[in-house]
């Protein structure tokens, strides 16, 4: 154990008890020169051989601003901008009403990012929502969002964004993916690769999640700009702007189809305890990653219209795709189908940096097997976690019908999103962690509309979807009795 000489002597001198809680980590000034304390007693100075600057158990702080920006952006940059601004050209003709659609959406998710930033900074530790759940409503809420999360929720998503990866790579490659066999094993290839770069090492992770972002970001704007200034005869007649041609019905269909292109606000913080600066810098990551998607997607989205028209990106399936072969020719759709590769192989690798943490903060928590706790001390990741997150999506991916899962849990993701809300309110209320070197802005304005959101998106859900939502919550609620069995077994085994 380590501690400042001088307090030790002032202590020896006045005949105070010697305790580790005293002379912990945390009464040390980095401007004193550190010493070492026995057990019985002597002091002697820290050698290199001695310092032990991080437990051979806990993950390091070596992640960075840019790699949180990074892994945020390039989580929620998935397939959604490649089908999405169908749904908004269907529900208006409009360009202003459709920037301002993206920029709603920007703001929602702004807020929602912004809530679980601030959790984060005043809990910076490995886990994300877990720990502001553990904390905030106890050990019991905590394990079933953790349990429904860690074999729902992010295996179910690996999984859909595998496929949707297979099904692209197949147009670049074909006959990867020209059964249904082959789409599961190229699925299955891609979980296993992401998988691979996050158990050799977290900087090895963090730089591929650089690379992939860096490229699908500057890819889109890129192909969005050539699109429009390239020259082109579209045969779009020109037709008469109109706000809302399917009425309030098809504009909650846009926003809803919005708010899923920028979902993945939430899984950054799962990194809050490797970051160097997490008070600091997963505000700012979020920040700059949500200008940076409102940017792509508002660029995007009048590139599509300018040359399909608002009529014809509605009727488009593969609306950019189409939009590319009319502004460059067909001839560049496989330059589509390449970029849409690279945007789910970039999410599918952020997610599984950021979900692989969970099976590791639970573990450390008793929540979940303690073996799965441990960090890999080769790769210096949590490789056992990592492994816990592949077996769970390649379940999925081999099942044919999780795409129903997906569903049942739509309705709970807003929930869990709501609780985040209401457990920032309460962080604050506590005022745990403070002082604090960042926190969100506007006061009581983030969590609220994250409140009202969750509110219209759950009704929603509800009234187009009953029997999912519905099943959705039974399943969330099954796994609080099991929590409770769980932590009876573990007094148990314990008390044993």
């Amino acid at each position: 154990m380590f501690c400042d000489i001088r307090i030790y002597k002032t202590y020896v001198n006045k005949g105070l008890p010697i305790s580790e809680g005293v002379f912990g980590l945390k009464g040390c000034r980095a401007s004193t020169a550190l010493f070492e304390l026995s057990d019985s007693g002597t002091v002697a100075p820290m050698t290199e051989s001695t310092s032990t600057p991080v437990p051979a158990h806990e993950l390091k702080r070596q992640l960075s601003f840019l790699d949180a920006a990074a892994i945020f952006v390039g989580i929620i940059i998935g397939s959604g901008i490649f089908v999405a601004p169908a749904a908004v050209a269907a529900a208006t003709s409009n360009p202003w009403i459709m920037a301002a659609l993206w920029l709603a959406g920007a703001t929602v998710a702004l807020c929602g990012a912004f809530c679980y930033a601030e959790c984060g900074a005043r809990l910076p530790h490995t886990g994300g929502f877990y720990v502001f759940y553990r904390r905030v409503y106890g050990d019991k809420v905590a394990f079933a969002a953790g349990w429904a999360a860690l074999f729902i929720t992010y295996p179910a998503s690996i999984a859909a964004i595998a496929l949707v990866f297979a099904s692209y790579l197949d147009k670049i490659l074909p006959g990867v993916a020209a059964t249904p066999l082959t789409t599961t094993l190229t699925a299955a290839f891609a979980v296993l690769s992401a998988g691979f770069f996050n158990i050799v090492g977290v900087r090895v992770g963090a730089n591929v999640q650089r690379l992939l972002t860096g490229f699908k970001v500057l890819a889109l704007l890129t192909l969005a700009v050539a699109v429009i200034v390239a020259p082109h005869s579209t045969g779009v007649q020109s037709a008469p702007m109109e706000a809302l041609p399917l009425g309030f019905a098809g504009l909650v269909g846009a926003v809803m189809m919005l708010l899923w292109t920028y979902d993945g606000w939430s899984d950054v913080t799962m990194i809050a305890g490797e970051l160097k600066h997490p008070s600091r810098d997963l505000g700012r990551a979020v920040g700059l990653g949500i200008a940076t998607l409102a940017v792509t997607y508002i660029i995007v989205q009048l590139a599509v219209t300018s040359l399909l028209g608002a009529s014809g990106a509605a009727a488009s399936k593969q609306v950019l795709a189409d939009a590319v072969s009319v502004g460059l020719g067909t001839g560049a759709g496989r330059g589509v189908a390449f970029l849409v590769v690279v945007s789910t192989f970039g999410s599918l690798n952020g997610i599984v940096l950021a979900a692989s943490r969970l099976a590791f903060a639970m573990a450390k928590h008793g929540d979940f097997f303690r073996w799965f706790g441990q960090v890999e001390p080769r790769f210096e990741t949590p490789a056992r976690s990592t492994v816990i997150l592949l077996c769970a999506s390649l379940a999925y991916v081999f099942v044919s019908d999780f795409r129903d899962l997906m569903g049942f849990f739509s309705f709970n993701v807003w929930l869990f999103y709501a609780a985040t809300a209401v457990a920032l309110f309460v962080l604050r209320y506590r005022k745990e962690g403070e002082p604090l070197e960042w926190r969100a802005p506007l006061g009581f304005v983030p969590p609220v509309v994250i409140l009202l959101t969750a509110t219209f998106m759950t009704v929603s859900l509800l009234t187009e979807a009953p029997g999912n939502s519905l099943k959705g919550l039974g399943m969330l609620l099954v796994l609080v009795p099991l929590s409770f069995v769980w932590h009876r077994l573990r007094k148990s085994t314990l008390a044993a």
